[in-house]
């Protein structure tokens, strides 16, 4: 059931939260289930929903529901600014954010792609200092402002990466709970790259442990605010589908928590009689599994729940359709037409995952796909379940480099990297940004920004005058990486002899960038800079 759309695309949030309410039946399918049978069954309930155009359009048309304070600004999330949000198109100095980065799961413009569940407007610059990086909390910071840092992952975190973006304590609780919602509803996806850092592949439970436990904690630190509640409703609105982590906050602990060995009942209610009847819950009649788009001559595969009660008799799920020969049924690494599951694998706590592979044998034209049939008998179904498969083929190229241009706009602080438009039809670049040491000879920074395909600049801050900085240019298409462009070089500035360190607004890094607190104490050399100037001070 979706919400009749009674209200106009301008309407504002809290006409929204007037009348938020879940809808009747929607989670009843969840009642019993657990840990990954519970994931897999939201799964099957959230994963089907509108696609929204990505863009000035339709995703800026649903942030003016989703996104805006009751004073008109944007609900920024990585920033304290305060920017109207206009009446047609994007915001100036606004990016759209993905806060699941879509370089985790290659960069195609699917469903993820354009879902508002995880994507937000904040200010372009700071969009550009997230990049692809895991949230996590920051030991040291190289770059914050009064809602974000960048930086060191505190000991535990960040999954193996250098560098992570710690939000602010306001909204760690709203991106867990996105991030929770994102691990179900495509955990059907091939996570890679950064991605993997925090993210598993499979359908359970989909995150690596560290990120299990600080989302875990940022999501019981945070509770569910009444800003969540109004997106939510208005994202379903637009959508046609809800975060059932916002909805019940507590299926996180019945999936992932403390409450992993309970089977799950709506308002922790008592379990309702068991039904004699036998019911499949997942996959559910006329589901459209999409297995998205695949290079010619390779083959991508997914996996779909099977979950049901009170089955007497085996089933069997059988391909069919135009394109059959294409798609196939996985099981021990053998492919198959048709494949028979017992009573028990269904009636199993954790249910039977189906794998289904798609390999295609020609390519499609654009906006058209493979299509075939998974079609589910039994005798304790009174008529087949029919579920249908999709898949694009695109024949693989390879992604031109990209030609950098010399910086412009330096200043003390920063510059503009520049670079020509790729002709392809690229997913996004990625901005490749080194510092290096006082004499030229050695990085000690290395920072990424994942970029939008339109783009074809990017202001960078935070640069340090009297250390040489470079930059190259890559783009991405359907999971490759184009190689390097040309280098670009910002050669140091005159660096200034003495400053005046006493005073409060001075700030100290030690040289490979780390922000300090305070003065140091300890000896060594370091950088300072007060104002536009940065300098070296050497403490005995």
């Amino acid at each position: 059931m979706k919400l009749t759309k009674l209200l106009v695309a301008t309407l504002a949030l809290t006409a929204f939260s007037a009348s938020a309410e879940i809808p009747e039946g929607y989670y009843d399918a969840c009642i019993g289930k657990k840990q990954s049978a519970l994931k897999s069954q939201l799964y099957t309930i959230i994963k089907s929903h509108d696609k929204i155009s990505y863009g000035s359009s339709g995703t800026w048309g649903a942030f003016r529901d989703t996104d805006v304070r009751d004073n008109g600004y944007i609900w920024d999330i990585y920033t304290d600014d305060e920017v109207a949000m206009p009446s047609s198109g994007s915001a100036s100095g606004m990016n759209i954010e993905h806060t699941f980065p879509k370089s985790w799961w290659g960069g195609s413009k699917n469903d993820a792609y354009c879902d508002i569940m995880h994507l937000m407007p904040v200010n372009a610059t700071v969009n550009s200092r997230r990049s692809n990086h895991p949230y996590a909390e920051v030991s040291s910071a190289s770059w914050e402002n009064t809602r974000s840092k960048v930086g060191k992952p505190k000991s535990g975190q960040g999954g193996g990466a250098s560098t992570v973006f710690e939000p602010d304590d306001e909204y760690k609780g709203d991106l867990a709970r996105t991030y929770f919602y994102m691990v179900t509803c495509y955990q059907n996806l091939s996570w890679q790259g950064n991605g993997l850092l925090t993210a598993a592949n499979g359908t359970y439970p989909t995150l690596q442990d560290w990120a299990i436990e600080m989302l875990l904690d940022w999501h019981r630190n945070d509770p569910v605010s009444q800003k969540e509640l109004d997106r939510n409703e208005a994202v379903y609105y637009h959508q046609g589908n809800r975060n059932p982590f916002i909805d019940h906050p507590d299926m996180v602990e019945y999936i992932w928590g403390t409450m992993q060995a309970t089977e799950w009942t709506e308002e922790g209610g008592v379990l309702p009689p068991p039904s004699k009847d036998p019911v499949l819950t997942s996959p559910l009649a006329d589901d459209v599994y999409n297995l998205g788009a695949v290079a010619y001559g390779e083959y991508t595969q997914i996996e779909i729940p099977v979950l049901g009660t009170n089955f007497s008799h085996t089933a069997t799920a059988t391909i069919k359709g135009t394109d059959a020969e294409m798609f196939s049924l996985i099981f021990s690494n053998t492919e198959m037409n048709a494949l028979t599951l017992t009573a028990k694998q269904i009636n199993s706590v954790t249910g039977h995952v189906l794998k289904v592979r798609y390999t295609p044998a020609s390519i499609t034209a654009d906006d058209a796909c493979h299509s075939a049939t998974i079609e589910l008998t039994s005798a304790d179904l009174a008529t087949p379940i029919t579920v249908y498969l999709q898949g694009s083929c695109y024949e693989l190229e390879d992604v031109a480099s990209v030609v950098a241009l010399d910086a412009t706009d330096i200043t003390d602080d920063g510059y503009t990297a520049n670079w020509l438009a790729s002709t392809q039809h690229i997913d996004y670049y990625t901005v490749y940004r080194n510092i290096w040491d006082e004499n030229g000879s050695e990085v000690i920074i290395t920072e990424e920004y994942e970029v939008d395909p339109s783009a074809t600049s990017l202001a960078i801050t935070g640069r340090m005058n009297d250390c040489k900085e470079t930059y190259t240019v890559t783009a991405s298409m359907n999971g490759i990486e184009s190689p390097h462009s040309n280098l670009i070089t910002i050669e140091a500035s005159s660096a200034i002899d003495m400053i005046d360190t006493d005073g409060s607004a001075a700030v100290y890094y030690t040289p490979s960038g780390v922000r300090l607190d305070s003065r140091p104490t300890t000896a060594g050399v370091y950088i300072v800079r007060q104002g536009l100037h940065t300098s070296k001070i050497t403490i005995r």
